[in-house]
This record gives C-alpha cells, sequence and structure tokens, in this order.
C-alpha cells in the first residue's frame, strides 16, 4: 500500500485506432464495468504487478484490494440510487404537472358557466325592473301621471344591482 500511495511519477497510456489497442481499450472498460477497480489507475497498477510479478508482500493486499472493490460497488449503488430517485421525482412533477393542468382546465370551464350564469340572472333581474316600471295608461288621467312618471322615472335603487352594474357591460 505504501508503494501505491507515494506517486513519484504520473504516467499515461495512449490506444490507438489499431485493432489490437481497440481491443485492448474494450476489455479494459469491460473490466471498469464489473467494477472490480476503483478507477483505470488502480486496474493498470494491478495488472502490472501481475506481470511483472513483484513480490506479494510489496503489493496491495487482499483486503486492501476487497475494500477497494467494496468501494466501487457501493459507488455503483449509490449513483443507481441517484438515478432511480431523480427518475421518480421527475415522474411524480409530470404527474403534479398534468394535475394542474387538468385544474386549470377545469378552472376555467367553472369560470366561464359562473359568468354566463351570473349574466343570465343579471339580465332577468335587470328585465324584471324594467318590467315594473313600466306602467300602461287606463284613461286619459293616468296618461297624464304615466307622462309625468315617463319624465321623471321613479326607481328605487336596488343595492345589490348597484354593485353588480360595473360588471355588466354598458349594453344593457
Amino acid at each position: 500500500m505504501a508503494l501505491w500511495a507515494k506517486n513519484k511519477a504520473n504516467f499515461s497510456v495512449a490506444f490507438t485506432e489499431d485493432a489490437a489497442d481497440q481491443t485492448l481499450l474494450a476489455a479494459i472498460e469491460k473490466e471498469l464495468a464489473l467494477t472490480k477497480y476503483q478507477t483505470f489507475s488502480n486496474l493498470c497498477k494491478q495488472a502490472l504487478w501481475q506481470f511483472l510479478s513483484v513480490s506479494e508482500s510489496a503489493g496491495p493486499t487482499p483486503s486492501f484490494q476487497r475494500l477497494e472493490q467494496r468501494i466501487a460497488e457501493l459507488a455503483v449503488k449509490f449513483a443507481e440510487f441517484e438515478h432511480n430517485v431523480s427518475a421518480e421525482e421527475l415522474s411524480r412533477l409530470e404527474g403534479l404537472q398534468n394535475h394542474m393542468n387538468q385544474l386549470s382546465t377545469q378552472l376555467s370551464q367553472l369560470q366561464g358557466s359562473v359568468n354566463s350564469k351570473f349574466a343570465e340572472v343579471s339580465f332577468a333581474q335587470v328585465s324584471k325592473v324594467v318590467e315594473s316600471d313600466r306602467v300602461e295608461p287606463e284613461s286619459v288621467a293616468d296618461k297624464n301621471v304615466v307622462a309625468d312618471a315617463e319624465v321623471t322615472p321613479r326607481r328605487e335603487s336596488d343595492p345589490l344591482l348597484d354593485r353588480l352594474s360595473s360588471l355588466l357591460p354598458q349594453d344593457f
């Protein structure tokens, strides 16, 4: 373990487009995917230990290798967990967005329905007030009274209509 930590020099490996290099690169990627080694550097070191037949006492201990492998496995599991959690959150957020869109549509429909009912009720109330103000003259004397009433119409102010008049179109 002491030899691995010294890092006296950094070496790099270059892979060409040659078929042999590409085959080796594919094998390395496969080995790293199996999570036996935490990094490419650790894989190279282990291979060099074995290839150069350096004494086992100088090489990494089996317990260190197991620990390294376990850390790599946990890292993969943690990455999978993060992916699953983010996918679940995304799915849940999409579900909430769809639900909000449905509620918005329903609210718009309800608003339209309320507006049309309000217009019908308001128009009916205004019509009743207008109809109650009309008086059919029966005699000439009544015509004079009606004529005076038409000049200055007597209308009682309805507080509900006063409040709602600002919401009604001016065509009424």
